[in-house]
């Protein structure tokens, strides 16, 4: 496709314009404006004749500009085989309609056109579907029918021509009905076409090239059928009003291709890709862009609706006006008027198969809409608007209905360590073992992020119990996901429909309850919800975090030191413990008001003052014992925080302390962290010269290759192994031999990273002997001493061994009775 170039602009309107004085010429002469005598015969028929020929070189010379030049061609073809035509039909002077050697040139016309609609529709089909093919038909042989009564059926019939003239002279209407197919087709496509608010209003320039070439072939075809009926009755002379029309038709064609050769350039202009595209070959072509579908509109549904109506209605007309049957007219068109209810019949018939095609596919539809509505994407679970749903019909039954509500521990983690697609993952692999586990006559619920609810019904307290047991069963063991191995734990609360629990929010909001004592309990657990004692815990977690929040202000925070004995029985290191005194709640235990200063959001300002507060402490003992150091308990999250080490170098400067004079406790929840962040802010505590230690190592999500690539200098083995150490065979033979392995293993871990390994909640001597003999650096317990505030700690905090014991305990005047 080329674009128009000025040049050839200007030619084509100096065309145009000379096309258009001729026509306005033979028009004034038919009308009877102007008359010359002298000429008359001489221009009889020939007049017009340049303006058909000049249309048909306008339309040769923009075809290469439009983005079907193929088409075009075949357009400007067509229109000059019917000029040539109609030179040979002036110069032989046959007005009577007798075969001439004109008639070929002239049926030319509409075998070109076909062509080029049969071109044309490879890339702009008109008609989509059975459907528009059977209106098309209908309306095309109804109009056959008036044809065929009115006009084909005498021209075959003529008895003054030969049966050959007469066949040539029926093939004229017979291609007007062909181009009235293609006009009906065009016209399909049309109407199916969108609009934009854009083209509300174009200008000719703008206008669909479609119906400026469709009203040429209006009257392309209203000229012929004017001649047909003037030749059959002898009344053609040669200037009359099909004269007028034939050229006019001709001039639209013209005006068509230079409005398409304006729109391809336009969308040339717009998207310079169209040029690329439109010069491919005809297959590429038709690769590159397949076939556009209409796209339906209202006006396509209401012209579906009323057409195959139509044509049965126009058809049926002409039958009832019929008075003799056997004539041969009659008979065609009661041919005629069976084959259009027939195409009727099938359209309705396609119309009904359409319809319930419709109604299945919308059912079909509905059903997943309603799923998805009712299902989580993810794991395939209800959601909480099937909860929302389900739960009250269950509770219309009758029968008490158990609900189970699961909370996943540290699923947080899983996503910040492995990225959210492999949390997906693993969400989706907790919602099969739910499922699985929770087995017929259960529905599981993904509520919401890492949140389940299993629903069983009936159900008892005992059922409700095992239940829970069975799920936290099914998840305990581990998951694989990106070489990691993860261990899933998981808080359960129950609770069971009774008359003081009949709707669904009230279920909901004690299981939540029983489901947060499981939390408060340890983790990885089932409680259900015990009446009063669950509401009372409720209210006491709201009145816990109503007093936190002010109780910095009110300086009810204290640390209490508890020591860590060397394994040359020095006391030199404490680790910092937080303790809270409120006003009007007593002393309140870490394990009951940590959890909620951390749901609270204000576990970062707690932070920051333990930090500070252990920073002027650990000074003031300094400028007497130099030697002494404090651990102090960090929160992963707070330690990632990009203000954590700019504050803490700044505590450190206040109070003139050097970096080895602490040390800072995180989880293994630091171990599944933003690995890469952990690294730098561990190199940069190390490059001050503080230790990092991970605390209670063993317990959680651990992951020994990110324990090889972090910075870190200590392990503390949590209580749970070494308090099965030192017990009597009978009371724990197999937990004793477990967890001396364990304790053993973790030991030979730190000693091949050269770590530091303390051994936490040592309690008896048994106890103590046992992980000195393992290979421990230092313990730490209540043997060794209870947390205490500062200044109950004594001057002299070590002690030298004798050469018989593998523990150095300290006499109880120096720490058992400060416990």
């Amino acid at each position: 496709m080329h674009p128009v170039s000025p040049p050839l602009s200007q030619q084509i309107k100096w065309g145009l314009g000379t096309v258009v004085v001729i026509y306005f010429i033979q028009l004034s002469r038919v009308l009877g404006l102007w008359n010359l005598p002298e000429i008359s015969a001489m221009l009889n028929g020939f007049l017009y004749v340049p303006a058909v020929l000049g249309a048909a070189v306008i339309i040769w010379r923009v075809a290469q500009c439009t983005a079907q030049p193929g088409v075009w061609r075949l357009l400007a073809l067509g229109t000059l085989f019917w000029g040539i035509g109609q030179i040979v039909f002036a110069s032989l002077e046959v007005f009577s309609g007798a075969v001439s050697a004109a008639d070929p040139f002239f049926l030319a016309l509409p075998v070109c056109f076909l062509l080029a609609f049969l071109v044309l529709e490879r890339r702009q089909p008109s008609l989509v579907g059975r459907a528009a093919w059977l209106d098309v038909a209908a309306l095309v042989v109804s109009v056959g029918a008036y044809l065929w009564y009115f006009l084909l059926a005498a021209q075959l019939l003529n008895p003054n021509n030969p049966l050959f003239s007469n066949i040539i002279t029926a093939a004229y209407p017979l291609s007007d009905l062909l181009l009235l197919t293609l006009l009906l087709a065009r016209a399909w496509r049309g109407a199916a076409l969108p609009s934009t608010p854009d083209q509300a209003r174009p200008g000719w320039g703008q206008a669909n090239w479609s119906w400026t070439l469709a009203l040429g072939m209006g009257c392309f075809i209203a000229a012929d059928l004017g001649f047909s009926f003037l030749t059959l009755r002898n009344a053609y002379t040669g200037q009359q009003w099909p004269d007028t029309l034939w050229p006019l038709a001709t001039l639209l064609f013209a005006g068509a291709a230079v409005q398409a050769a304006g729109q391809a350039s336009r969308e040339t202009r717009a998207n310079p890709d169209a040029a690329r595209v439109a010069s491919l070959p005809s297959a590429a072509l038709l690769r590159v862009a397949p076939p556009s579908a209409p796209v339906a509109s209202s006006h396509m549904g209401l012209r579906t609706l009323v057409a195959p109506y139509a044509a049965l209605g126009s058809s049926f007309a002409l039958l009832l006006t019929l008075h003799e049957l056997r004539s041969p007219q009659a008979q065609g068109v009661l041919v005629a008027t069976f084959v259009v209810a027939l195409l009727v019949a099938a359209r309705q018939t396609l119309a009904l198969r359409d319809l319930e095609s419709h109604q299945t596919r919308l059912e079909e539809s509905r059903s997943l809409l309603h799923h998805q509505a009712h299902h989580d994407p993810l794991t395939g679970l209800g959601n909480r608007a099937q909860f929302d749903v389900l739960l009250p019909q269950l509770l219309a039954l009758g029968a008490p209905v158990g609900v189970l509500f699961i909370d996943l521990d540290d699923f947080k983690f899983v996503n910040d360590a492995l990225g959210h697609r492999m949390g997906d993952q693993f969400l989706r692999e907790v919602a099969g073992r739910l499922q699985l586990a929770a087995g017929a006559g259960t529905h599981c619920i993904r509520f919401g992020g890492d949140e389940f609810l299993v629903l069983s019904a009936p159900a008892t307290s005992e059922q409700l119990h095992q239940l829970g047991a069975r799920l936290l069963s099914a998840l305990g063991d581990p998951v694989m996901l990106a070489g990691q191995t993860l261990h899933v734990t998981a808080c359960l609360g129950g609770v069971l429909s009774g008359p003081d629990a009949p709707d669904a929010e009230t279920l909901l909001r004690r299981a939540d309850l029983a489901m947060y004592a499981a939390k408060r309990s340890g983790k990885n657990a089932v409680r259900l919800y015990s009446p009063g004692r669950h509401d009372h815990l409720a209210a006491r977690q709201v009145l816990l975090e109503t007093r936190l929040r002010g109780a910095l202000e009110r300086e009810e925070f204290r640390l209490f030191y508890q020591p860590q004995q060397e394994r040359g029985g020095n006391i030199q290191r404490f680790e910092a413990l937080l303790r809270w005194d409120d006003a009007e709640l007593g002393s309140v235990s870490p394990s009951e008001f940590i959890p909620v200063a951390e749901a609270a959001g204000l576990m970062i300002d707690i932070g920051n003052w333990v930090v500070e507060e252990a920073c002027r402490q650990v000074a003031e003992w300094r400028q007497t014992f130099p030697e002494r150091r404090v651990a102090i308990n960090i929160d992963p999250p707070h330690l990632m925080r990009p203000d954590f080490l700019p504050r803490f170098q700044a505590m450190l400067t206040r109070y003139t302390l050097p970096g080895e004079a602490l040390e800072l406790e995180v989880t293994e929840r630091l171990l599944i962290a933003d690995e890469d962040q952990a690294r730098e802010t561990l190199r940069a505590l190390l490059a001050l010269g503080v230790d990092v230690a991970i605390d209670d190592f063993g317990v959680g999500h651990s992951s020994l290759a990110a324990l090889m690539r972090l910075p870190i200098t200590t392990l503390k083995i949590d209580r749970a192994f070494v308090s099965e150490l030192g017990l009597e065979l009978q009371d724990g033979l197999y937990s004793q031999a477990a967890a001396y392995k364990v304790v053993q293993a973790v030991v030979a871990l730190g000693t091949a990273l050269g770590l530091r390994v303390v051994a936490e909640g040592v309690e008896t001597p048994a106890q103590a002997r046992a992980v000195w003999v393992l290979g421990c650096d230092a313990i730490q317990g209540y043997l060794v001493g209870r947390a205490v505030p500062p200044e109950k700690i004594p001057a002299l905090s070590s002690v030298q061994p004798t050469s018989s014991e593998f523990l150095p305990l300290l006499p109880d005047s120096r720490w058992g009775k400060l416990g």
